[in-house]
């Protein structure tokens, strides 16, 4: 039998390094979200929200409302109400791609793509 996080862990997750907001009980707080999934995301800042806690989560375009499942020092992660559709997950993706792709280019570094289906 198996438990709710090996349910939730079947999603894939996609590594990531994107800032976002986070609405929380104390207000909106800039965060980083590390990886995203259709169930949930990995995310850090500087300050945490309890566990049990229900945070909304924008990330250039809205995520959603998820509740805190479990914090570890800045990092903690975030259980979507609702799932997301994977079309949101690979929006973020590729918005993250062409960000670094433009800085790769302001630098004059290559860069390699992440291949993310349109």
């Amino acid at each position: 039998m198996s438990s709710g996080n090996d349910e939730r862990r079947r999603a894939p997750r996609a590594k990531l390094f994107q800032p976002a907001e986070m609405g929380a009980r104390g207000g909106d707080v800039r965060v980083h979200v590390l990886n995203l999934s259709t169930s949930g995301a990995l995310v850090y800042g500087d300050r945490t929200p309890s566990e049990g806690e229900q945070v909304r989560l924008t990330c250039g375009i809205a995520l959603g409302v998820g509740r805190v499942a479990w914090v570890s020092g800045r990092r903690f992660g975030v259980q979507f109400l609702r799932p997301l559709p994977q079309v949101v997950v690979e929006q973020v993706l590729r918005t993250q791609d062409a960000l670094i792709v433009s800085a790769s280019e302001r630098l004059g570094v290559p860069c390699m793509k992440m291949v993310v289906p349109a």
